[in-house]
């Protein structure tokens, strides 16, 4: 293949995954201080975005807290959530049975935490999926014994390609090497 057209070609490459790649991670908070809440997150999330939910109330009673958020592209997501069980006082746990789900557009659940044990205090889950573009809304469920904290994080990555996307990337390339090899 002559060095001009290589040359073209590497630099149309690199300008494509320059543009394909976000350029700034933006983190969107949301804050409640009460065990029933909702909100919506204004701006629409991307691949590199994290979102992160954080609670803190003295308030007792059923947790029931939605977050609708946008996700403006397909994207793999890790989620993770502790809250506080610490017992120290006597008391008892804080905040119990803790589920949380994320719901696509239709109320379907498309993914759930799965609890994956204490420490130091702090009980943990993780949940982890991939999503399309979409609303999606983010529902935490538990409830309050007494003063409760509990913070949620996703953070969202590119989605892996299929297989079949890499083969019709070899696919691709096998065709302009046939192409250059017959313009010789």
């Amino acid at each position: 293949m002559p060095a001009s057209v290589l040359t073209r070609w590497a630099g149309a490459t690199a300008f494509a995954a320059l543009a394909a790649s976000p350029a700034f991670a933006d983190t969107e908070s949301v804050h409640y201080g009460n065990l029933t809440a909702n909100a919506v997150v204004a701006t629409p999330l991307s691949p590199g975005d994290n979102l992160f939910v954080d609670t803190f109330t003295s308030e007792h009673g059923a947790l029931s807290q939605i977050t609708t958020f946008t996700l403006e592209s397909a994207a793999d997501f890790n989620g993770l959530a502790g809250w506080i069980i610490d017992t120290a006082d006597g008391q008892g746990p804080r905040l119990v049975g803790v589920n949380i789900d994320i719901l696509d557009s239709q109320s379907t659940v498309v993914a759930s935490d799965e609890f994956t044990g204490v420490l130091g205090g702090f009980a943990h889950s993780s949940f982890l999926g991939s999503l399309g573009p979409g609303i999606y809304t983010l529902v935490a469920t538990g409830n309050a014994v007494r003063d409760a904290s509990l913070d949620i994080s996703l953070s969202f990555t590119p989605a892996v390609p299929e297989p079949a996307t890499y083969g019709m990337l070899i696919g691709g390339f096998g065709v302009l090497a046939m192409l250059a090899r017959r313009r010789r």
